[in-house]
């Protein structure tokens, strides 16, 4: 019996493997139907009415397969959306009020017009399936693919090997303090969509960095890089690519040099490091195109730009994507 379960937990498998992505269709919530009894069996040849009742269930267990595959027959219904549907990207969505949406089996924040947002983090899983119940109970289903992406390497040589690595007990201790202010900052979030009126760069130039490479310091691997990097003259106003709320506003953290987080609502973040002057303060809301501080080379840096990185909900996003193609300008420095 144990055998034919692995049958059919194969067969399931492979069955929803086949099955179209990026399409769903409305059900009514109903109770899941029943798995087959499981008998104990002896390892003796079975008797041609065991053989029988095994088919019998197998068939029973493929009907189950055929109707958990129609969740996923159609283009949903009642919610819709749209975004880079990539490693990386941001995915906008539109729903009915009053729906819920869960990712992947985590519940995602909607707001009162029916508005959501999520993003795919670098190394996101190739497919995702959403869920949204509507008002009425009715519960509709859509699985999309993402598209898996290659990052280049980057190497970067000529850094203060003091924010590399082998750092001292008083380093480690304010890496520490930073990590904290850093947390603090980022336990709410605003429930205002204030993502939905779409990004800007906050700085144009020379792009020196892009999002998700694998980043070698000073000759020694470290994490992939978390956002875009686009070279500018220290000083160059930066400007708040959407509307948001500051929730973190410091000049000397040891990696990040100056550091401002813009709550955008959702959990969708924005942070803009190496900042030489900061002109905003944690609670303050700003609109977007704002100057919210000037381009600067503190932190870890070899030159002066910007930084720019986003975060879903914890997942590192690309800000380059959301933003899209950048105005030619001449703000660009030699970094």
């Amino acid at each position: 019996m144990m055998r034919l379960l692995s049958v059919m937990a194969m067969s399931f498998v492979v069955a929803c493997a086949a099955a179209p992505a990026q399409q769903s269709i409305a059900v009514q919530a109903t109770a899941p139907i029943s798995a087959p009894a499981i008998e104990k069996i002896d390892k003796a040849k079975p008797s041609e009415d065991e053989m029988q009742a095994r088919r019998a269930n197998f068939a029973e267990a493929m009907l189950d397969v055929a109707e958990r595959q129609k969740v996923f027959a159609d283009e949903p219904l009642r919610f819709s959306l749209s975004g880079a549907f990539t490693q990386g990207g941001l995915v906008f969505g539109a729903t009915e009020p009053g729906a819920t949406v869960r990712l992947d089996g985590d519940d995602v924040m909607v707001d009162k017009d029916g508005r959501f947002v999520v993003g795919f983090g670098r190394d996101s899983a190739l497919t995702s399936l959403f869920v949204v119940t509507l008002p009425d109970g009715v519960v509709e289903r859509h699985s999309i693919n993402i598209t898996d992406r290659e990052f280049p390497v980057q190497r970067i040589d000529g850094l203060d090997q003091s924010k590399v690595s082998g750092f001292t007990e008083e380093q480690l201790e304010k890496i520490a303090v930073d990590s904290a202010k850093k947390k603090a900052a980022r336990a709410n979030t605003q429930r205002l969509a204030d993502w939905a009126s779409g990004f800007a760069w906050p700085v144009t130039g020379r792009i020196s960095g892009v999002f998700g490479s694998q980043r070698i310091l000073n000759g020694e691997p470290k994490r992939p890089h978390s956002g875009v990097d686009v070279a500018a003259i220290t000083g160059t106003p930066v400007r708040a690519p959407a509307p948001g709320v500051v929730t973190l506003a410091e000049s000397d953290m040891y990696f990040e040099g100056g550091l401002i987080l813009l709550d955008h609502g959702h959990w969708l973040e924005s942070a803009f490091l190496h900042l030489s002057q900061i002109d905003v303060k944690p609670g303050q809301r700003v609109e977007k195109g704002e100057i919210i501080g000037r381009v600067g080379a503190t932190g870890r840096v070899t030159g002066p730009h910007l930084h720019w990185s986003m975060k879903w909900a914890g997942r590192l996003v690309d800000p380059q994507l959301t933003a899209g193609e950048m105005e030619k300008t001449d703000n660009s420095s030699g970094d």
